[in-house]
């Protein structure tokens, strides 16, 4: 970021980008978010760019660079919004565009760092390949709850828009359009302790063909393992 001491008044499109931050500045840090201007105003300060060149009401002359978005929302007024980057990323809800703007203009967050927007919180919770996975500083649990997550977003909105825009819209998880996408493989929970309980899931995640070829796998390793005892 960087002030400038204005003598004179701005131009006028300079002032009216700076109202329009005071403004969403003051609906976020209020929570008036069900008058239903925050996600418009958010919309014209990402959309026109406009958080990167304003005059305050005070008259200083405040411009960020493509990448300060994340100070420029952190920033106290009027020189930002006073706010926190995951308040911004859950208002902009089922809009792929904006988030993929906002994906554009902020960094991956650090590894393992919670992620607090509603709608992409739910996606997780999916088993990991752990046991194929090289061993690494950090459990791939924590990333799977976390950054992966974030991950898959920032990859959707690069990629696969049309799969962004299910997910965004409820329809699908991140899990399984990163599966659509060919990124992952299909992976499910298997109930153990009960055979049948076993062989039902198997059968309803893998259909008739895959679970007669999963079935004759098993009695030939069955038998493999029987002749070598």
């Amino acid at each position: 970021m960087t002030a400038h001491d204005a003598e004179t008044t701005g131009p006028g499109e300079l002032k009216e980008r700076g109202q329009l931050v005071a403004s969403l500045g003051s609906s976020l840090r209020s929570g008036a978010t069900s008058l239903g201007t925050v996600p418009k105003l958010l919309e014209d300060l990402l959309t026109t760019g406009g958080w990167m060149d304003f005059v305050t009401r005070l008259g200083d002359h405040i411009t960020y660079e493509p990448g300060e978005f994340a100070d420029f929302v952190e920033t106290l007024p009027l020189q930002g919004l006073g706010a926190d980057l995951a308040v911004v990323e859950r208002l902009i809800g089922p809009r792929p565009d904006l988030l993929a703007i906002l994906y554009d203009l902020t960094p991956a967050r650090s590894r393992g760092r919670p992620k607090n927007m509603d709608d992409v919180q739910n996606f997780s919770g999916h088993p990991s390949d752990a046991a194929d996975e090289e061993p690494g500083p950090e459990p791939r649990k924590k990333q799977c709850n976390g950054n992966n997550v974030e991950n898959i977003m920032r990859k959707l909105a690069r990629d696969r828009p049309d799969l962004l825009e299910e997910v965004t819209a409820g329809r699908m998880k991140a899990y399984t359009a990163a599966v659509e996408a060919g990124w992952r493989r299909p992976q499910t929970t298997i109930p153990l302790g009960d055979p049948e309980a076993v062989a039902r899931k198997l059968l309803d995640k893998l259909g008739t063909d895959q679970a007669r070829q999963v079935c004759a796998t098993l009695s030939q390793l069955v038998a493999e393992t029987s002749s070598n005892a």
